[in-house]
């Protein structure tokens, strides 16, 4: 099955689909409910990717930036190993048409070049 992308996903979408896995931007902690973690933190069928260190915005630290890039892509590779598992399973995936990364993590601006690689990674998943 394909990678399928949803404006808006709410609670009800991952209840209602427990065979589908949602995809949804977390952060190293796995702590914090803003952005798209407040509708699928805590769901069995959700899978955080890590684009932020800390769900704080308080502080430059806790935002990804290209000076760690090497250690991001680990931490991001490790996280999406279940949405591949899952598409190369036939199963259906759901990620935010918004993105992830591109909200509260801005990882567009603050990290540029691990942004130019998560697209990448997506397009290739798209691929599957």
């Amino acid at each position: 099955m394909p990678l399928i992308y949803q404006f808006r996903i709410y609670r009800q979408d991952l209840q209602r689909n427990p065979g589908v896995l949602y995809v949804f931007g977390d952060n190293v902690k796995r702590v914090g409910l803003g952005g798209q973690a407040a509708e699928m933190r805590g769901e069995p069928n959700a899978v955080g990717v890590a684009t932020k260190w800390e769900p704080s915005s308080e502080r430059p630290a806790c935002f990804f930036s290209d000076t760690n890039i090497d250690q991001q892509k680990q931490i991001i590779s490790k996280d999406l190993a279940p949405v591949l598992k899952a598409l190369k399973e036939g199963k259906t995936v759901i990620w935010p048409l918004d993105g992830i990364g591109s909200g509260l993590s801005e990882v567009p601006t603050r990290a540029p070049q691990t942004w130019a690689w998560m697209e990448g990674v997506r397009k290739g998943l798209e691929k599957l």
